[in-house]
């Protein structure tokens, strides 16, 4: 009897480390994947706000990089399960001068990132970061965005420039240095009815890597 015991012990042990293996696994495959769409959902965000920016210049510069970039972002949004995102992107293409239109697509993504992240957060047992910094990067995005199509007026429309003001204020807060630096270029032409005095392409030049920094920075905290 002792002996039927200790294999029914036995047995049990067995199927219980068992069932903990496939749980193991279970839960790496459901990290991976998730660590993968939120990588993605990274990567679309930056594209689509880089569209935007590039939407407010004109030239056939301009316009090939819109090409190239859709043409490098094809195979993520393929892959991307939202397909509504996908549609609105196809649409955006063709309008590559709707500021509003970009907006809202990167709000989609930064909820589906959000989304992705609370699961991500809840079998690592951490606090949830990346969206509220890819909402950081945003301000950033449409401050590249806005004052790309300031700098291509004569004039700076009253409520273009209250929008310039409110997003050069909020990113001053707590800003780093070569930000600080970025955001002081512009600080002299946002109490004046002219247009910016830099030039959309040094604009798109001056903000463009202190976001793919920020960016980055969200991908290396998925590793």
């Amino acid at each position: 009897m002792f002996l039927s015991l200790s294999l029914i012990v036995a047995g049990l042990l067995a199927a219980c480390t068992l069932a903990w293996g496939l749980t193991r696994r279970r839960r790496q495959r459901l990290l991976r994947t998730l660590g993968q769409e939120l990588l993605l959902g990274l990567e679309l965000m930056q594209g689509v706000q880089r569209h935007r920016a590039l939407g407010g210049q004109d030239g056939p510069g301009a316009a090939r990089d819109r090409r190239q970039l859709a043409e490098r972002l094809a195979p993520a949004w393929q892959a991307w399960p939202e397909a509504s995102h996908l549609k609105l992107w196809t649409s955006l293409r063709q309008s590559p001068a709707d500021f509003d239109g970009h907006c809202r697509l990167v709000e989609n993504l930064l909820a589906r990132i959000r989304f992705l992240e609370l699961h991500l957060c809840r079998l690592r047992l951490r606090a949830p970061a990346i969206a509220d910094r890819g909402w950081q990067v945003e301000d950033l995005g449409r401050l590249r965005g806005l004052s790309i199509r300031a700098a291509a007026r004569q004039e700076c429309p009253l409520e273009l420039r209250i929008q310039l003001q409110y997003l050069h204020d909020r990113l001053l807060e707590g800003a780093d240095g070569e930000l600080r630096d970025a955001l002081g270029r512009l600080a002299p032409d946002l109490f004046s009815t002219r247009g910016l005095s830099v030039p959309p392409e040094q604009l798109y030049a001056l903000f463009t890597p202190l976001i793919d920094q920020r960016i980055e920075a969200l991908r290396s905290s998925l590793g």
